[in-house]
């Protein structure tokens, strides 16, 4: 029953009716209407007791320290939280209540660190070029990636909300270096423009003999988050996790990559070309600085 009709089972006997009719008006016992109507004699409420349940193995107090924790240490595991904290509940315990909070375990976003000085080339470097539109599609965008022998990359999972990446805390800053391989969105331009970012294998010298001829289209140091073919080596990247036995040669990933890769729409990398708007208008709202793509 619910309350109001608890409560109209104590207005009904109070009008004189039996409980037998009262029972067969809601179609219930007769028990049930005599335990509302005891309820209403001896404590005046018609509510209902709360039940005991399960014991919560936490308090607010601790539950707040838990998420206090994850916060202010994004890496640290649930096992060592709950050794931080000095809570006797389980690990799982601790688990669900960063989870309560909106906590998660997420790959932290990986970024480059920008000087002021590499924030004012990226705003200058997109406000010239904010008009374009269809020109893009004539650029050929290369770049380069590395994909490992079943070999750990050393990700780290952190602890944030949903929404919240972008926060400095959520970022793990690491050093350009070598890097293997390089590919193109787009092979064949009749009249395309080459883009570069100095990468080594750019500046080479049989790379500068050969592109001599070629129209190029300089890229801002660190700035790969305007970059529409990091999207296509991270589909390539999640393309390759698919496989149940991952490559133990260096022919065998190279297979891999070129399949990967041409399984890709040129509807997708299309759809790349046209986002170059939003990304650099991204960019001049935040004076040159992270992006979010």
């Amino acid at each position: 029953l619910t309350e109001f009709e608890r409560g109209r089972v104590a207005g009904l006997r109070e009008g004189g009716f039996s409980f037998r009719d009262i029972a067969e008006g809601f179609g219930r016992n007769v028990s049930t209407m005599h335990d509302c109507w005891q309820q209403w004699s001896r404590e005046g409420t018609v509510s209902r007791r709360p039940g005991s349940g399960w014991t919560r193995g936490t308090t607010e107090r601790e539950d707040r320290c838990v998420r206090r924790m994850a916060v202010a240490h994004r890496t640290a595991p649930a096992a060592e939280i709950r050794a931080a904290v000095g809570t006797t509940v389980t690990q799982r315990t601790v688990t669900n209540r960063l989870l309560q909070g909106q906590l998660r375990a997420r790959r932290p976003v990986e970024c480059i660190p920008l000087t002021p000085n590499h924030c004012r080339l990226r705003r200058e470097w997109c406000q010239v070029r904010a008009h374009w539109r269809t020109e893009w599609r004539s650029v050929v965008f290369s770049d380069e990636s590395q994909f490992c022998l079943g070999a750990s990359d050393g990700h780290v999972l952190q602890e944030h909300s949903r929404g919240y990446p972008t926060h400095p805390d959520c970022k793990f800053v690491r050093q350009s270096g070598d890097s293997t391989g390089c590919a193109a969105i787009h092979e064949q331009y009749s009249r395309g423009v080459f883009q570069q970012n100095n990468a080594r294998p750019h500046t080479a010298v049989v790379t500068q003999h050969t592109l001599q001829s070629v129209d190029m289209l300089l890229w801002p140091a660190r700035s790969p988050d305007p970059f529409p073919i990091e999207h296509v080596w991270d589909n390539i990247g999640r393309q390759l996790q698919r496989p149940p036995q991952p490559a133990l040669t260096v022919p065998v990933l190279t297979d891999q990559v070129q399949q990967a890769r041409n399984s890709i729409p040129q509807t997708d990398i299309r759809h790349m070309h046209d986002t170059m708007h939003a990304r650099l208008h991204a960019c001049i709202q935040n004076s040159g600085g992270y992006t979010g793509y």
